[in-house]
């Protein structure tokens, strides 16, 4: 009867023993599928995500593209007739600005500059500001689209949420669900979601941007934002507003 009971005892421990081996190597199994899957749905999003990444391309085609001399008589010095200008358009003063919407630096300008060069230079005629969008990556593109299509050409409208889209800049240029970020600033702004994705989808506005920074990277050997052009004189990087002011009165003494 021991020996039974012990062979009994004995064969019950194998069995528990075999189980625990084989719950082990089953959970092992799922834990490297699921390490796997993870894997080629993180390989599938950085494809889809570089295969839409326009900005991207533009800059490749940028560097691969033969270099130009500069010239300073350049038409891209001058106002365009797809311009929107801010300011009455024969004050003797022009300022260019080439930013991107992602921009830290340039939103420091907006932030800490734009309203003082407005109130002192721009609403008294003095100075004519014209932005163009030179985006740094995927958010500032859709964030350029959605300023061109919201505003319509109107000057105060567009430039007013330009200042809003710095402002909040950092709630959406370096999040992945970007277009969820700047959908929501949209609808505050009044847009609604069928105006919106029709906006951001546009391929026509988003190759004109693209293709106007091509143009201006090539003729004007531009390759950072904020750039500015103030009567044709070049001020590049952070700007404060003092410096950007001398610059402002020193081609207002030359006119």
């Amino acid at each position: 009867m021991k020996n039974s009971r012990k062979i009994s005892i004995i064969l019950i421990s194998l069995c528990l023993l075999i189980g625990f081996f084989a719950l082990v190597i089953n959970n092992y199994k799922n834990k490297t599928s699921l390490k796997e899957t993870e894997a080629q749905q993180v390989e599938n999003e950085n494809t889809e995500q570089n295969s839409q990444d326009k900005v991207s391309e533009a800059v490749n085609q940028e560097s691969q593209s033969p270099e130009t001399q500069v010239i300073k008589n350049s038409e891209l010095l001058k106002p365009l007739s797809s311009d929107i200008i801010l300011g009455d358009k024969s004050a003797p003063v022009v300022i260019i600005e080439y930013s991107s919407l992602s921009c830290p630096h340039c939103a420091a300008f907006h932030r800490e500059s734009f309203d003082k060069i407005k109130n002192e230079y721009i609403s008294t005629k003095k100075v004519q500001f014209i932005h163009r969008d030179f985006p740094l990556n995927q958010s500032a593109l859709a964030a350029s689209m959605l300023a061109s299509c919201q505003a319509e050409g109107n000057p105060e409208k567009y430039y007013m949420l330009l200042k809003a889209l710095f402002k909040t800049q950092d709630s959406w240029a370096f999040d992945q669900k970007f277009l969820e970020k700047l959908q929501s600033i949209a609808q505050l702004d009044g847009m609604s979601s069928e105006k919106f994705n029709s906006c951001v989808n546009n391929q026509k506005l988003q190759e004109t941007i693209l293709n106007h920074r091509i143009e201006t990277s090539k003729s004007l050997e531009l390759k950072s934002t904020p750039t500015f052009f103030i009567n044709g004189e070049t001020l590049e990087g952070y700007t404060d507003y003092v410096t950007i002011k001398n610059l402002i009165d020193k081609k207002l003494s030359q006119n």
